[in-house]
């Protein structure tokens, strides 16, 4: 079984896979270790002082929970030895992070004394957060039935993890948007 096993390419995918995560990741870490350098950046803008300090940890812990969402959904379709842990554990700390991020948006909106789902992104965001509370629990229910029932659960789990994906990259796009028009 090892002496089938090419290294070489599995060390070239991992490369590759670093390569794009750290193009992705990389600018949030910076915003969450910098918040404040990257308020500063935008010079206000229109937006108020409470917004300006508060949002880079808002769109850091969406931008990593979506990098770790992504992450987890590439290792599920390798399916390498372990994978399942794997998914697991990126899954559940992505899923995390997006609930930080909406706990952090309501902090934002709070702080600038603003009223909360004023905006579209509010409202696909909650959705999204509450997609992949659904899904994690899906995930972890489908290992636990029969395999018959376990299997019309994986079609639902694979649909709605793309689907929170898909409205949650929509979502950040809305977010750009809006720090961008302020």
């Amino acid at each position: 079984m090892i002496e089938n096993f090419d290294f070489r390419e599995e060390n070239r995918h991992r490369s590759r896979l670093i390569k794009s995560l750290d193009s992705a990741i990389l600018p949030s870490i910076v915003l969450i270790i910098s918040p404040e350098a990257a308020a500063a950046s935008n010079a206000h803008g229109g937006l108020s002082a409470e917004i300006a300090r508060l949002w880079p940890y808002h769109a850091s812990f969406a931008l990593l929970g979506f990098a770790f969402l992504v992450w987890g959904m590439a290792i599920a379709r390798r399916k390498d030895p372990g994978w399942l842990n794997k998914h697991r554990i990126l899954e559940i700390s992505g899923a995390a992070l997006a609930v930080s991020a909406m706990v952090v948006g309501a902090c934002v909106v709070s702080a600038a004394s603003q009223e909360h789902f004023r905006v579209p992104h509010a409202y696909l965001g909650t959705f999204v957060v509450l997609l992949l509370i659904v899904n994690t629990l899906l995930g972890h229910i489908q290992l636990r039935v029969g395999m018959d029932f376990g299997k019309k659960l994986r079609r639902f789990h694979r649909l709605i993890g793309r689907s929170a994906l898909l409205l949650m990259a929509l979502n950040i796009l809305f977010g750009m948007i809006i720090v961008g028009s302020a």
